[in-house]
């Protein structure tokens, strides 16, 4: 194991331990705050305007992203093999939230928070400031709860980035399934007219 990755994480993983609410919030953070994502892109999908098509565009997107990161993943996973801190130390990490002993590199949680918070910095500042920390948060207490060396999650969030900026530069292939969706829900600025000539 690399240098940068044991003294950042045993001093960040030290930490743990040391107060029962941090590492509470540790763990919600490490095991829930993916699916505090997940739920948003979705509470987003519906709570928007019916007319707003652009931002429930980059909804999709991240959904595409999120899954081709999980993709490049496992194709990474099963390529290289790095151990997590827990199994290669088992008497030294400070373990708060049970994880099977799997491959490492890179971490699935940053991958897909990296790839959302990258494709809906695109939906105006707010939305790139709430994806952002949701990533951060995630980065930090996978850490943390040590199931991941600093590295993992590092290189998790940039695979999520590159995956992305894949489906922002394929979103021409997309347009399809986009316009089905939009119509199928009946969103977009059409759909919000058709609905006031009602």
């Amino acid at each position: 194991m690399n240098p940068f990755d044991l003294r950042v994480f045993f001093w960040w993983n030290g930490l743990a331990g040391r107060s029962a609410a941090v590492d509470a919030l540790a763990v919600a953070g490490a095991q829930y705050a993916i699916f505090a994502v997940a739920g948003l892109l979705v509470v987003l999908w519906f709570a928007l305007p019916r007319k707003e098509e652009r931002i429930r565009r980059l909804l999709l997107f991240s959904a595409a992203a999120g899954v081709l990161g999980l993709v490049i993943n496992y194709v990474i996973s099963h390529i290289y093999y790095r151990p997590r801190p827990f199994v290669l130390y088992p008497h030294r990490v400070h373990l708060l939230a049970q994880h099977a002993p799997d491959a490492s590199f890179p971490s699935d949680h940053a991958v897909v928070a990296g790839a959302v918070a990258w494709i809906m910095s695109g939906a105006g500042p707010v939305w790139r400031l709430v994806f952002w920390l949701l990533a951060v948060v995630i980065i930090l207490a996978r850490v943390f709860v040590g199931v991941h060396w600093p590295t993992d999650v590092l290189g998790g969030a940039v695979v999520g980035a590159v995956s992305g900026a894949v489906i922002l530069g394929a979103q021409g292939l997309f347009e399809r399934p986009v316009r089905f969706l939009l119509r199928l829900f009946r969103y977009g600025a059409g759909e919000g007219a058709a609905q006031r000539g009602r």
